[in-house]
């Protein structure tokens, strides 16, 4: 039996008291009372997505990092006539700096498979060198499976066998197929991109959750027609669209997919074939 797992960050609780916050300082504009007016300005609502993100993704997001960074230096130049002095400089530095990210990234996506080529033609040999072949393939199996799950997924494209995955897509698309099957989730976030995730050739029993967070881009799951898919997604001004066809076998209730995250100005569809 399916079992549901308490998340450890729930991103609609923290959606939830933003908007709250809103609804009250409207409210209270309304009312007569008196509040600054930066409160409600266009940078606040930068800070607002990045402070968001950045607890979504427990400090760990460049998006997050980045939108926070934007929304403080122009909350003090527009509300409090703070002159940082790199106002010609903005855009160049913004250039740069996500150059470098993306160069770190490439970086780390190489050394990740040149770490798992190494661990494979290591099984291999150890293989090679043994008799029976039935411990050394246990091994290899073993270690090859550790090796991708202490990895995260920074492939654009093509397949993995990891048994959850963590894809973040920043002002770039990712295009991924799973193949495990023992698959346990993970989390998807798509900001300023897309990513299209292939779950048809994957498996698991019990439950798996899926986080997933679309920010100013979109996000497609294409999933098996026989999964218990449940979607607990939170959309501001975006479309959650649930376009799998109708369902010509039964659903089986030891193959529950529950998706939980945040959907802003963007676009979530799920899919089977």
């Amino acid at each position: 039996m399916a079992k549901y797992s308490r998340s450890k960050n729930d991103s609609g609780i923290i959606f939830g008291f933003i908007i709250l916050a809103i609804g009250v300082l409207l409210l209270l504009r309304k009312l007569g009372f008196f509040f600054p007016d930066w409160l409600l300005s266009w940078p606040m609502i930068l800070i607002a997505i990045g402070a968001f993100t950045l607890i979504k993704h427990e400090f760990k997001s460049f998006f997050g990092a980045i939108m926070l960074a934007l929304g403080v230096y122009f909350l003090f130049e527009r509300e409090f006539d703070f002159d940082f002095g790199i106002q010609i400089y903005l855009f160049p530095i913004i250039l740069i700096v996500l150059g470098l990210y993306l160069i770190t990234q490439k970086n780390r996506e190489n050394k990740v498979l040149d770490d798992i080529q190494k661990q494979m033609r290591s099984g291999l040999k150890s293989e090679s060198s043994s008799f029976s072949g039935q411990p050394s393939s246990e091994s290899t199996g073993s270690a090859y499976s550790q090796t991708e799950k202490s990895t995260s997924n920074f492939g654009t494209s093509g397949s993995t066998f990891s048994d959850r995955l963590n894809i973040d897509a920043v002002f770039s698309g990712v295009n991924k197929r799973v193949m495990s099957k023992n698959f346990s989730g993970g989390k998807l976030t798509a900001a300023f991109g897309g990513v299209d995730l292939d779950l048809t050739q994957a498996d698991f029993n019990g439950m798996a959750t899926l986080q997933v967070d679309v920010i100013f881009g979109g996000m497609k799951l294409i999933v098996p027609p026989h999964w218990d898919v449940r979607v607990e997604v939170s959309n501001i001004a975006a479309g959650v669209e649930d376009k799998r066809l109708s369902r010509i076998t039964e659903v089986d209730p030891e193959k529950v997919l529950l998706i939980k995250g945040t959907v802003f100005f963007g676009g979530l569809e799920i899919k089977s074939y």
